[in-house]
């Protein structure tokens, strides 16, 4: 006969206070023989107490008629959805003729299930286990193969259960086995104490309670207020105010919001901050009547059919382990005696974890990159495990063992660097997201996790941070599709979490100016995390102009000063610029882009193209935009070297550009994703060499970013900070490359909005005059000598790639989804190429920025030292001169060069020297410097008087 097996009770009335209660039972397979059914009822003892079913002196089948009536069936009744196992306890007596039987759930096809063992009873995972929706459902078994054996069913949303000898159901205690790949955590959370998730003091709670009642009774402004004293003030006072109307909603109805077509659907995220929100005023009031109701809402959402059976990603399903975790524990002493409420909160957390992308053990994606490196693991899963740690003791072993086993690592060599390789982004997303979890551990008093300079990872945000509010692009840039020209590009809570909790001014100054961008959805971390009585720096002044974020991500940022107040200025005469040799690629949301340069001046000028928030959903991560362009090496200002017989993601173009590596799958897959080496760099130069340096110096190997058809390829960046207003700064590149066949087809590329003008191949003129800027670039290439360059863009171009097939250039057209937006995809490019076939050739490039239009828009002069055969090549502008070493290799060895005439003074940086001392002589004999170089900074650098032919010679006496 069928057996109605039910897990939980039916959903209650939202105002229903009763609860759910878990009732998994087994199955027999006897109960689900069928009338004339081949398989017989057979006693496994003497006493007859207890039976198996099997198919005796049956022929043996491959397929099965699906409409032919079933032999075993077997009804349960579900009341919700979730991911269930469905198991079967099987015998079958020999591998070769006894081994395996049919299998269909609600009237699929039948599939075979093959028993992996002989001679012994087995628990089998059936295939139709998976997500099922609530209601009635049906398996329905047939024979196989004759004299098979089947004793016992069971069906559990517990899908991480492995019943064993014992036939025992799962319960909520025993059905999480410890995986053996996960070792043990070397901390454990208080035993017996709470709450300890989040808060774990009264003095904490008296202190969220009383600066609350301080805050109330000062007279803030109705809107966010100008002075940035006041500011965070204001906001956690509008937060407290969201939060108690959200604990005062009505239970008798479900939150409700308007659709996109104006229908009422489900308010999940209201619905989580009514349950958070009582939960915390419980707490702080120490109001049972609170706690109640959120554990009464609780219900009501772990039930839902949208917000909780619903949730399909890791986001939304995250809030429903974050929301059974935080009643769990801040309600405890109201759970003290209702241990089916606490199984229930229990169940639905490993129900919802067993179906979110990390998985349940959380293996299934890694530490480095992808939603596995966010909330999932960091705060949601962790929070179960602390909050149920007493009860059920192996969620904190598992989810805490995997942290401290695999994700603090490479975070610690993130922090050291001082930079993310998810960039702009989804790097600030993935940051704060490791702050959470060094919160969640001191406030339970089992902290520090991580070393200090976690809080120095943000700073690279700070230095990319351009006068228009925006930032220079990295990776993935989604902040500019729903901020508006003139916004202030915001990621609040990765500058509040390590501000507040390393007492951090500068990054809490920033996290003041990014308030207007704060998410109501994250009131909750405000309230409890924030301070604003600590210190925070409303300037930037006091910081050097330049800054390095070190490997494993390879990004030099200089600017030549910061805006007052770090304010929106469309009209400072600061410049920024960002040179990357993106050290190891990550891959996710980082792009192949290792070389890549901006430059920002009253305007983005030498930019990065694409769009990666596209016109909708289908138009982002791996779309054809972002798979054939955005991501790739030809939507930046680097190198193409194209072999037409490379394939470099199948089934997408052949740009030219840098080989693809999928997302890293382990520990030791880290060691083959280095695509470039840092030769040498430094930031100096001047009498304010630390904090406002004439120059920031970076060179590196690019040759690993390539496949095989780059033999050697290096590029050396020089920003000159020329402080003069008028004419603030320059960047020369210079790259010498070495392609392993001659026609391989070298292109240097620059990137910008508007088209440029070109001039006798020569000069390259790039303005914006759009929405209130004014900035202009001119680029002086000055070699190869024998060059082309060509404009590529405009209509129907935009996005183009050259597809070396059909000798056509292909566009992957791509839109930003708002109207109201700062993106800046770009529409044009230049290619610059030497005209003639050689394996090895230099370019070397000299950008000056400046105003468009005023006084100020006339360039300033260059000149061109050296050339292609000469062992240094480089050029002059303003009191500057820069040289290069013309080789992949450093310059040991004499060389001479010519400076031209001049008045005043001149300074000469010389770049790629092999360490040792140096000597620098004027060929009249009026003038001779000696100075050290180090290994890694393989420079010199020294003022002369006058122009005219100097010799540099490596001397005998090391440093």
């Amino acid at each position: 006969m069928a057996l109605a097996l039910a897990f939980l009770a039916q959903q209650p009335a939202l105002h229903a206070q009763t609860v759910p209660v878990r009732g998994e039972t087994l199955i027999e397979a006897e109960d689900g023989v069928t009338p004339d059914s081949p398989w017989k009822k057979i006693a496994l003892d003497p006493d007859a107490k207890q039976f198996y079913v099997a198919p005796l002196n049956v022929s043996q089948r491959n397929t099965v008629d699906n409409s032919s009536a079933p032999e075993l069936s077997y009804t349960v009744e579900l009341d919700h959805q979730a991911n269930y196992a469905i198991w079967v306890k099987a015998y079958a007596p020999d591998l070769l003729t006894a081994n395996s039987f049919f299998a269909a759930l609600d009237g699929q096809n039948y599939s075979a299930q093959y028993i992996p063992k002989a001679g012994e009873w087995v628990w089998l995972k059936l295939g139709q286990s998976g997500t099922l929706p609530a209601g009635r459902h049906t398996l329905q078994i047939k024979y196989r193969r004759s004299n098979v054996r089947l004793d016992r069913l069971l069906f559990t949303s517990l899908s991480a259960y492995q019943p064993g000898a014992t036939d025992a159901a799962p319960t909520v205690d025993n059905a999480i086995p410890l995986p053996p790949n996960i070792p043990a955590p070397p901390v454990f959370p208080p035993a017996g104490v709470h709450p300890r998730l989040f808060l774990s003091s009264a003095e904490q709670i008296q202190g969220i309670k009383t600066l609350r009642d301080r805050v109330g009774k000062m007279n803030l402004p109705a809107s966010l207020p100008a002075n940035p004293e006041l500011r965070e003030y204001w906001a956690l006072n509008k937060a407290w105010s969201r939060l108690f109307a959200a604990a005062d909603l009505t239970e008798a109805t479900f939150p409700t919001m308007k659709d996109k077509d104006g229908k009422d659907v489900p308010d999940c995220a209201t619905a989580v901050k009514s349950v958070q929100a009582n939960a915390l005023l419980y707490l702080v009031e120490d109001d049972a009547a609170r706690g109640e109701k959120a554990l009464r809402l609780a219900t009501v959402y772990l039930n839902h059919p949208v917000c909780y059976a619903g949730a399909s990603n890791a986001r939304t399903q995250g809030n429903a382990l974050l929301l059974s975790a935080i009643v769990y524990d801040w309600c405890a002493k109201l759970l003290v005696n209702r241990k089916a409420l606490r199984d229930l909160l229990v169940l639905r957390y490993l129900e919802q974890a067993q179906r979110m992308e990390i998985g349940f053990p959380p293996l299934k994606q890694n530490q480095f990159t992808s939603h596995g490196s966010e909330a999932q693991l960091l705060r949601d899963q962790l929070s179960g495990g602390i909050a149920f740690y007493d009860e059920v003791p192996n969620i904190y072993r598992i989810t805490a063992g995997r942290f401290f086993h695999k994700y603090i690592e490479p975070r610690r060599t993130l922090y050291q660097a001082g930079g993310h390789h998810q960039g702009d982004s989804y790097g600030a997303v993935r940051y704060m997201w490791d702050v959470f979890t060094e919160w969640m551990y001191r406030r339970m008093g089992r902290g520090p996790v991580f070393e200090a300079d976690q809080q120095n990872l943000p700073q690279q945000w700070l230095y990319m941070r351009r006068p228009d509010g925006q930032l220079m692009r990295d990776g993935d840039s989604f902040i500019g599709s729903y901020t508006g020209l003139r916004g202030y590009w915001a990621a609040p809570p990765a500058f509040m979490l390590p501000g507040a909790l390393y007492r951090n001014a500068t990054l809490r100054g920033e996290f003041r100016r990014q308030l207007a961008g704060w998410e109501v959805a994250d009131d909750l971390w405000l309230v409890l995390f924030n301070d604003p009585d600590l210190a925070a720096k409303s300037s930037l002044e006091d910081l050097p102009l330049s800054y390095y974020a070190s490997a494993p991500i390879g990004m030099m940022i200089a600017r030549t000063g910061w805006t007052k107040d770090n304010a929106v200025q469309l009209d400072s005469p600061v410049a920024v610029a960002t040179m990357k040799l993106g050290l190891t690629h990550f891959g996710n949301h980082q792009h192949l882009d290792a070389g890549h340069f901006q430059l920002y001046y009253k305007g983005g000028l030498a930019i990065d193209s694409g769009i990666y928030s596209g016109v909708d959903d289908k138009h982002e991560y791996n779309s054809p935009h972002d798979r054939n362009y955005h991501k790739r090496t030809v939507a930046h200002n680097a190198m193409l070297v194209m072999d037409k017989s490379e394939v470099i993601i199948p089934g997408y173009a052949n740009d030219g550009g840098q080989r693809h590596l999928d997302e890293p799958g382990s520990d030791e897959d880290m060691a083959q994703r280095i695509v470039s080496t840092e030769l040498h760099r430094q930031i100096g130069g001047g009498t304010e060499a630390a904090s406002r340096p004439d120059y920031s110096y970076l060179k590196g190997n690019l040759s690993q970013a390539y496949s095989a058809k780059v033999r050697d390829y290096t590029r050396a960046f020089v920003f000159l900070n020329l402080k003069d207003n008028a004419h603030p700064a320059a960047l020369l590149v210079h790259d010498r490359i070495a392609a392993s066949h001659p026609s391989f087809d070298k292109t240097w590329l620059l990137h910008s909005v508007g088209k440029p003008e070109v001039s006798e191949h020569t000069v390259t003129t790039i303005t914006r005059t759009d929405n209130g800027y004014n900035g202009k670039l001119v680029n002086h290439t000055l070699l190869p000598s024998d060059r082309s360059i060509a404009i590529v863009g405009g209509k129907d171009l935009e996005y183009a790639v050259f597809d070396p097939v059909s000798e056509t250039y292909v566009n992957y057209p791509q839109a930003p989804n708002r109207a109201n937006n700062s993106e800046e995809g770009g529409s044009y490019r230049i290619e610059l190429r030497p005209k003639y076939e050689r394996e090895q050739d230099s370019f070397l490039n000299i950008m000056q920025v400046l105003d468009a239009s005023g006084p100020a828009s006339t360039p300033l002069a260059t000149a061109a030292l050296g050339g292609e055969n000469d062992a240094l090549v480089g050029a002059k502008i303003a009191d500057r001169a820069v040289l290069f070493a013309n080789s992949t290799e450093d310059l040991a060895s004499s060389a001479s060069f010519t400076l031209p005439a001049f008045s005043g003074e001149l300074k000469v940086l010389i770049t790629a020297l092999a360490p040792g001392n140096w000597s620098v002589v004027a060929e009249d004999g009026t003038f001779r410097f000696d100075g050290p170089v180090s290994a890694q900074e393989g420079t010199l650098y020294f003022s002369v008087k006058n122009g005219g032919r100097y010799t540099l010679r490596p001397l005998a006496t090391a440093p």
